[in-house]
């Protein structure tokens, strides 16, 4: 994918995806379809790249060992990243995911939808 992606002067060039991008992307947006998934995601977000256990990020709806399955969801397509210390695993967003979210979100807001 070409990095005019990121700005909005993309020319089209930037939707060229090779099929290995395709596959990564549907599993993007596959993980990314369950709401508890994605409400986890924002909850980093807003932590803006300070870390959190599961106990912390568990307010959800959900058991924690079920928010601990999303989160490994998440980790798995490279959303986000752990860490272990001792008997807690800390996660935190991977590198350039909370720009690119908080751009899909300002576009949202954009539409006025």
């Amino acid at each position: 994918m070409c990095e005019k992606g990121a700005g909005l002067g993309c020319d089209g060039a930037c939707l060229e995806l090779s099929a290995a991008d395709m596959v990564w992307w549907s599993q993007v947006f596959k993980t990314l379809g369950d709401p508890v998934r994605l409400q986890l995601l924002v909850g980093l977000a807003e932590r803006a790249g300070a870390e959190a256990a599961v106990c912390e990020l568990a307010d959800v709806g959900v058991s924690a060992a079920t928010v601990s399955h999303h989160l490994k969801r998440l980790r798995c397509v490279g959303l986000i990243e752990s860490r272990r210390e001792g008997r807690l695993v800390y996660y935190r967003l991977g590198e350039g995911v909370r720009a690119a979210l908080m751009h899909i979100l300002h576009q949202r807001s954009r539409v006025g939808a």
